[in-house]
């Protein structure tokens, strides 16, 4: 450490004040006590997790997750903490992905495992038997054409439905592909994203690496899983962790530098902080240093429907359902309980005018269509859950509105899936976010060193292909 640092501590390693504990805070604290950073993490609710939570439900007789979180292959530095932190065996890992098509048609879409990228998608794509072989062919060429694209390359800043359209995909494709994969993988429409986040999705989780694609699902609740088992590694790591401790104010000299942290009446001194918690809530604790929420950095809705019935009827891990209001169809894990299933649906805003029974009546309709043990179930009960800002709207310009970790303030940072990390807001974006916050601390301490984990390689013949 530095000899300024050491002085202005009185000769202590800094104790480091992370606000939130969300997954972002979370990463920043693990990041920093692995470094022998001490950390007091401050979180405002019981159990850390953020948005990745669970709540307590008689129908299930224990947790269930407000909303089902998936990670890729691609998602390198959120499966490297799960694995620093023993989580990697509550995470199961599909390489197939299923889609049901509007006739009910059922692909199993695997990827090669011996094609390299991205020939390794060809058998994905050729298995999707709603579609023709020329709209196999031309969902496979806009793909690599979407690739392709550069910033510089659509200065009139369109949306990743007028890109599409404007490049020869079909009506078809992109609504029974382009629709559902990058409204699930952004959670925001494809008529409002960008096209650089589209790119993102298409040149990382599936040309660039054969185990991109691959998903991991969770197979313990969110909350035991983040609140308890990543919280207590983490305590066991040195990290002080208070919950039920709600920021209020940070306690900052007249240069603005951070002195400590305010919950309610208390004021605890830290020698810097970490603002790990949503845009609103960090633009009350710092109004100077984060952009107001405007249509520039504005959330999206996702909304999901639990549903219990009284037999186990969904017969697939998970699916993918095309040309409906459903979008991924979850079966249930682990504490959920018998017959459980979980429904997502991303960019939910104004969904079906508002109308939760009608939505209701809609979901198990296009279950029970889908899953033909369904039909003879009945449904015992039922949970609508909708978060109104539950990730950052990817949409054109939101990338200049989104701030770095490091602030002008030398001892105050800035991280949450909505900073600028590269990524969509994603349990990846979250992780990252964290990462590059502890990676400033540590500038700021006079240790600079990574923390970020590489991606995945890009193949060659990926690379050649989509000019990377």
């Amino acid at each position: 450490m530095s000899s300024a640092v050491e002085h202005r501590h009185a000769g202590s390693a800094p104790r480091i004040a992370v606000v939130g504990g969300g997954l972002s805070g979370l990463a920043a604290a693990a990041a920093l006590a692995e470094r022998g950073i001490p950390v007091t993490l401050f979180e405002a609710r019981r159990r850390c997790g953020g948005r990745a939570a669970s709540f307590e439900d008689p129908a299930a007789g224990g947790l269930v997750d407000a909303c089902q979180h998936v990670a890729m292959g691609c998602c390198t530095n959120f499966l490297d903490l799960c694995r620093t932190a023993g989580l990697a065996d509550a995470l199961r890992r599909d390489r197939t992905l299923w889609f049901v098509g509007p006739d009910g048609s059922r692909a199993a879409c695997t990827p090669s495992a011996r094609l390299p990228a991205p020939l390794h998608l060809a058998p994905l794509l050729f298995a999707l038997r709603h579609f023709s072989l020329v709209e196999k062919v031309v969902l496979g060429i806009g793909m690599m054409r979407l690739a392709r694209c550069r910033d510089g390359d659509d200065p009139a800043g369109r949306s990743a439905a007028a890109w599409l359209r404007g490049h020869g995909q079909p009506r078809r494709v992109v609504e029974l592909f382009w629709r559902p994969v990058l409204e699930s993988a952004l959670g925001e429409s494809i008529d409002l994203v960008s096209v650089p986040a589209a790119r993102k999705v298409v040149a990382d989780a599936f040309l660039a690496h054969r185990d991109a694609a691959d998903l991991y699902v969770p197979l313990e609740p969110l909350g035991g899983l983040f609140g308890v088992r990543l919280a207590a590694w983490l305590g066991r790591c040195g990290v002080e962790i208070r919950t039920g401790a709600a920021v209020t104010g940070l306690d900052r000299d007249p240069a603005g530098a951070v002195r400590g942290v305010s919950c309610g009446r208390d004021t605890l001194p830290c020698a810097a902080a970490i603002v790990a918690v949503p845009w609103r809530q960090a633009a009350r604790l710092v109004p100077d240093l984060v952009p107001p929420a405007d249509e520039r950095l504005a959330g999206s809705p996702i909304t999901a429907v639990h549903l219990w019935f009284d037999r186990d009827v969904v017969d697939l891990p998970h699916a993918v359902l095309v040309g409906r209001v459903s979008q991924w169809v979850f079966r249930g894990e682990g504490s959920a309980g018998r017959g459980y299933c979980q429904v997502v649906i991303s960019a939910s805003r104004g969904l079906l005018g508002g109308d939760r029974d009608g939505l209701l009546d809609t979901v198990v309709d296009e279950v029970r269509d889908v899953f033909p043990a369904a039909r003879s179930a009945r449904l015992v009960g039922s949970r609508i859950v909708t978060d109104p800002t539950a990730v950052l709207s990817v949409r054109p310009g939101v990338e200049v509105a989104r701030p770095a970790a490091a602030t002008r303030v030398p001892n105050l940072f800035l991280a949450g899936d909505w900073t600028a990390t590269g990524w969509p807001s994603t349990m990846e974006g979250a992780v990252r976010s964290g990462r590059r916050a502890a990676e400033a601390v540590l500038e700021w301490c006079g240790r600079p060193q990574p923390v970020l984990t590489p991606d995945l390689p890009r193949a060659l013949l990926a690379r050649l292909l989509t000019g990377a």
